[in-house]
């Protein structure tokens, strides 16, 4: 259920070959949702695990409480299933109806109570009911009995089965354990991401608010491992397989792409996030709202382009970049003294003292030696000289 292919090319992700994302994207939508506190109040991780250990039908298994045990689990499964039905890139991949606990039980009705006589047993109708469950009819006119109510055989009576009950209460006990493997994986994998991915990307990967080298990279790398318990390292990375295998894009051209198997979400994230720093597809937090968004090549930013909620015309990235630039000019020298000169060229260009072609040659000439100024390959006042001309 939570396993799936992720086939990697540049700065594009496909998995299972239909569902394409740019690398970081599935991180980015994990990092915006406000699951978090809920699931580590809860502890849905350590609850998980402990249901599954009183599910599995052995001789000391909790008997009494068994159907209790069932809806108390099936609680925590339906509100984890909510989560993936909004996130990728399980919204996309799931296939629906999303197999329940309770199906994974009913496909095992033989070890549960039904309350039925035996000839109710061989006639199943849809007005076949008992304290334990309502028959079914499928499309293909099959009757069945599904159970609502879950009261296991007598623990005793598990040392009766025979070999081939045996058989199939080691299968049961397997296909329950999987399946909570499958949810507390993809619950500590959630964790993973705003205990780890998020902590690293504030603190660390926009330290210089740019994008970084290689080596930058690999020290902020090993300063967050050496200072943080929670770290990349704690994360097992694991891989099924690897091979290279053409898809088309979607222009129809054929494009040799990196295909691996992930049968955990983190492990995915993991692979992902560092293959698309290579490419400076990296998640950033925006500084007006808040939000995370996906820088994705091209050039460093700071603010992301969502509308703002007052004023529809502008973005979060207009009003950063204007109070980026009013606190440049507040508390940089070089920048005050751009200011003040772009203020005063333009005044003479609106009074016709300066032709269009004429500013435009000094604004490049303005920029061009204020990076020179601010990179430090001419002194300040020859700078402040040249530039007030």
């Amino acid at each position: 259920m939570f396993a799936f292919k992720a086939y990697f090319w540049h700065g594009d992700v496909y998995i299972n070959k239909k569902y394409k994302y740019a690398a970081g994207e599935i991180l980015t939508a994990s990092l915006n949702t406000d699951f978090f506190d809920r699931i580590e109040g809860e502890d849905w991780s350590a609850q998980l695990k402990k249901y599954k250990k009183k599910l599995l039908l052995s001789q000391d298994m909790d008997y009494l409480n068994y159907n209790s045990n069932v809806y108390k689990a099936s609680d925590i499964l339906e509100r984890i299933n909510d989560l993936l039905m909004k996130l990728p890139p399980y919204k996309d991949i799931l296939t629906l109806p999303i197999k329940r606990l309770d199906d994974i039980l009913n496909d095992y009705s033989i070890f549960f109570e039904n309350g039925l006589k035996n000839d109710e047993r061989e006639n199943i109708t849809w007005d076949t009911v008992s304290e334990y469950g309502t028959g079914e009819i499928d499309d293909y006119g099959k009757g069945r009995f599904y159970l609502h109510k879950f009261a296991p055989e007598e623990p005793e009576k598990i040392l009766e089965y025979d070999k081939n009950f045996a058989n199939e209460l080691q299968n049961f006990n397997r296909k329950v354990s999987d399946f909570f493997d499958g949810y507390t994986s993809f619950v500590e994998s959630y964790l993973v991401v705003h205990r780890i991915f998020a902590l690293f990307i504030d603190a660390f990967l926009h330290q210089k608010e740019t994008f970084l080298n290689d080596n930058e990279l690999a020290e902020f790398f090993d300063a967050f491992n050496k200072t943080h318990g929670m770290n990349f390292q704690n994360i097992p990375c694991r891989m099924n397989s690897f091979r290279y295998k053409s898809l088309k894009d979607a222009s129809g051209n054929s494009i040799l792409c990196e295909e691996i198997h992930f049968d955990d979400l983190q492990s995915f994230l993991y692979f992902d996030f560092f293959h698309g720093i290579k490419y400076n597809y990296i998640p950033n937090k925006c500084k007006q709202c808040g939000k995370y968004f996906l820088i994705q090549g091209g050039k460093y930013f700071s603010y992301c382009d969502k509308k703002l909620a007052d004023d529809p015309r502008k973005t979060c990235r207009d009003i950063g970049s204007r109070r980026r630039y009013g606190d440049k000019c507040k508390n940089d020298p070089i920048w005050q003294t751009y200011n003040r000169a772009y203020k005063a060229h333009y005044a003479r260009y609106m009074k016709k003292k300066m032709t269009v072609s004429e500013f435009e040659q000094w604004s490049r000439f303005a920029s061009e030696i204020r990076d020179k100024a601010i990179g430090g390959e001419i002194p300040f006042d020859a700078y402040y000289t040249e530039i007030r001309r």
